[in-house]
């Protein structure tokens, strides 16, 4: 029974303690966008993932009454329902992640096997095969950063000019950023699949963090960039091609930096700053969003 309790203890305090966190980090992150950030699918994700993270909060203060106090509600029924909330808001942040992957590679194909396994994690998340669950949720979230880190390491890498070092630096800056993104939460899965395998009473709290930690990390990239680490922000211009001197928007338009390409930069609305040029290479016709 005293083991039960502090089990129990503690998954209400480490979840509120991080809900505390996440609900300051939310707030922030509300009015980035407020002050100018025109990313209507990021708002969306970052309001779907808070308010589910919110009803994981309120199952657990219920399962807590029910289980040490006189509530009376079936905890059997308000642990799936806890699990369910939990799947449907790690799939809102990989579906993120995924799109994120898809807006740096500008290419559909790249997001065909984190789709895959996106779909796979679902079933297995609703069918409540957690194991299985944990397994390629963390596959998912070790895969897609590295391909977005690795897509934006292969763009800086090419940068050349006057500008190129501290072009280099933010876009370095930018790397860790995506790659944080996705180590956090997959440490704190790790570490839960092996409480879990074990059948470790710690696994539940464990648990009742990664309820709020899936949703904190991706508010917390966009709570980052907006208080700078990624400098010169533009929500709305798309560069183009190749040349002059202008912004690449990397990924989500969050997080973007001054670059010096070869030839001519193409604005959204189609005019240039330069006289345009045959492109040299794929690189240089390619569209950075």
């Amino acid at each position: 029974m005293a083991s039960s309790l502090w089990v129990g203890v503690s998954t209400l305090w480490v979840s509120t303690f991080l809900y505390g966190i996440y609900l300051v980090l939310f707030c922030r992150c509300m009015y980035i966008f407020y002050k100018g950030k025109n990313q209507i699918i990021l708002l969306l994700a970052a309001i779907i993932m808070f308010t589910l993270s919110t009803v994981t909060i309120i199952i657990s203060l219920l399962q807590g009454a029910s289980a040490y106090g006189t509530l009376g509600l079936n905890l059997p029924q308000l642990q799936t329902a806890g699990a369910i909330v939990y799947v449907t808001n790690n799939i809102f942040a990989d579906l993120l992640l995924i799109y994120r992957c898809y807006v740096i590679w500008n290419t559909i194909w790249i997001t065909v096997v984190p789709s895959l396994l996106v779909i796979a994690t679902m079933i297995l998340g609703y069918s409540i095969q957690l194991k299985l669950f944990f397994i390629l949720s963390l596959t998912t979230n070790l895969l897609v950063p590295t391909l977005v880190a690795g897509r934006l390491w292969w763009i800086i890498r090419r940068i050349r000019g006057p500008s190129g070092a501290a072009t280099r630096r933010k876009g370095r800056n930018a790397m860790v950023i995506i790659l944080e993104s996705g180590l956090i939460y997959s440490a704190v899965v790790s570490i839960h699949m092996v409480y879990f395998h074990y059948s470790n009473p710690t696994d539940e709290v464990i648990f009742g963090a990664l309820g709020q930690i899936v949703g904190i990390v991706p508010t917390l990239i966009i709570v980052r960039v907006g208080l700078g680490v990624s400098q010169n922000r533009s929500a709305d211009t798309t560069m183009v091609g190749t040349g002059g001197m202008g912004k690449m928007e990397i990924g989500d338009s969050s997080l973007s930096f001054p670059v010096q390409f070869q030839n001519t930069i193409v604005i959204a609305d189609g005019t240039t700053t330069a006289e345009p040029k045959s492109p040299r290479s794929g690189w240089d016709s390619e569209t950075i969003v």
